[in-house]
């Protein structure tokens, strides 16, 4: 887990830092004392969960966020109260920090910040499917351009499609996990065989056959994700 700590000082941030790391393995956290500065990483993406200290610079980023934030938000935790942010934890509850972020990983649900996103997502995902050629009149169609907002929105739901994206995609549009796993299926099926070739080799490349195997679902979703971020990109 990647964690940037924007902190007044880099000893106040070090010590966010110190306490992180040690509470679970694989936290990985960097510190910054400049709001511009840790905005443009948040942008550039990899980064899953961003702490505000309370200072100046911290409330700046803070707002800033909040009126624009990053194509896949991160959890956000601050040390103040302020829009966007999923917890508020002083430094002495720093430990609580790692649990809280697993329990709504698990949960299945995304960042607050990352809801701000799913409509223009949303849009943008069924003009990509339009350009893949897939059929209108599929049960897909129904969920799938959701399906890949929150992809977008918060890539790690990829890493586990069964437990964490199929049930959070059918509790979204009231079906069931099974029913949406199935549906994407048939609907990658379908448009693998009789979708539009230029569309389909835009986004595969020239490997597009017919008579080949079709993509997984998840290797379907990861373009489409892929795609979808890069186009929000373009247009914020």
């Amino acid at each position: 887990m990647r964690c940037l700590i924007l902190s007044l000082t880099r000893a106040q941030g070090l010590q966010w830092q110190t306490v992180l790391e040690g509470q679970r393995e694989g936290w990985l956290c960097e510190v910054e004392t400049d709001a511009r500065a840790a905005y443009a990483l948040l942008c550039g993406g990899g980064l899953e969960v961003c702490v505000l200290c309370d200072s100046p610079e911290g409330r700046a980023l803070a707002a800033c966020l909040w009126e624009r934030p990053p194509v896949a938000p991160p959890w956000l935790a601050a040390e103040f109260p302020c829009p966007g942010a999923d917890a508020v934890l002083r430094r002495d509850d720093a430990a609580a920090l790692p649990a809280l972020v697993e329990q709504e990983e698990s949960a299945g649900h995304v960042p607050r910040l990352a809801l701000c996103h799913l409509p223009e997502l949303n849009c943008l995902a069924r003009g990509l499917l339009r350009q893949l050629g897939m059929r209108k009149d599929l049960g897909a169609w129904r969920f799938l351009p959701d399906m890949a907002a929150l992809a977008a929105a918060h890539p790690p739901l990829l890493n586990d499609l069964k437990d964490r994206l199929y049930p959070l995609a059918a509790r979204r549009n009231g079906l069931r996990p099974g029913a949406v796993e199935r549906s994407l299926r048939l609907a990658v099926e379908s448009t693998w065989m009789r979708g539009s070739l230029p569309g389909l080799e835009r986004f595969f490349g020239h490997s597009v056959d017919p008579e080949r195997g079709k993509p997984t679902n998840r290797e379907f979703l990861y373009r489409l994700q892929e795609r979808l971020t890069l186009a929000a990109r373009r247009i914020q």
